[in-house]
Formats: C-alpha cells, structure tokens, sequence
C-alpha cells in the first residue's frame, strides 16, 4: 500500500528544526529592532538641529541680548522656543517625552557649530529609552567683538 503524507517522526523532526532556527535569529531580531528604535530618537535629534539652525537665521540680530550678530559664545535654544517659532512637531509616539531638548549654537569669529542634549523617557515608567550629551554642563555666555 503507498500512503503519501508524513510520519510523526518527519512532522516533529521539521518542528524541531523550525524551532531551531527560530532560536538562533530571534536574537538578531530583537538587536535590528532595538537599533532602529534609538534611531528614531537619533532622527528627530537632527531635525532639532536643523530646525535651530533655521531659528538662528530667523532671529538674526536679536539671538542676544547684545543686538549685534557680531558675537563669540554660545546661546541655548530650548525645545519649546523651537516650538513657539513654528519650526518642529513635538514627539508624537505614545507614552515618549523628548521635551527636555536643549540645543547649544556655539560661534567663533569665523565658525558656528550646534551641539544637543536631548533624553527622551518612558512617561509610564520613567525609564530612559535614548539619551544624548553633546553640551558640556559649563553655562553659556556671549561677548561682543
């Protein structure tokens, strides 16, 4: 008699080999997975950046208390000030807040740099998903040249 089909011995052999398989990639899984949640943290830290970079030029001359833009030091622009000049959207996934962004644009004579500390934390658990120190905890001032 020829019975087409599978033994039990094959079905658990493939199940076996499945589970296998399953166990050796499950651990690249979770480590892609986890690289592309901060590097959604990452992507919204450059586009606070870019967005400081564009409300530097938006405010020009009154970036400083000194009304010139003829200057060497640093000014801080806080996540709410970029907000407020209409130039980013708050971090919208659920549960995330990035709001504590701190954006430092440093200028020399003849060079301008932009540095960020920006933490973004589980409000459920108060954990902290990405964190990024770029700012020096020295305080900032600006002088007149």
């Amino acid at each position: 008699m020829n019975r087409k089909g599978f033994t039990l011995i094959e079905l658990l052999a493939t199940i076996v080999i499945m589970a296998l398989i399953l166990i050796m990639v499950m651990p690249s899984i979770t480590a892609l997975r986890n690289n592309n949640e901060k590097k959604q943290y990452e992507y919204y830290g450059d586009s606070l950046v870019e967005a400081a970079k564009i409300f530097v030029n938006k405010e020009g001359e009154d970036i400083t208390s000194l009304g010139t833009l003829n200057f060497i030091g640093c000014v801080d622009i806080t996540y709410q000030e970029l907000i407020d000049a209409d130039l980013i959207e708050p971090f919208t996934e659920e549960n995330i807040d990035c709001s504590n962004a701190l954006i430092r644009y440093t200028k020399e004579r003849k060079k301008e740099s932009y540095s960020i500390n920006l933490t973004c934390k589980d409000t459920k658990t108060n954990k902290v998903l990405y964190q990024s120190d770029d700012i020096p905890d020295s305080t900032c001032t600006v002088t007149a040249y």
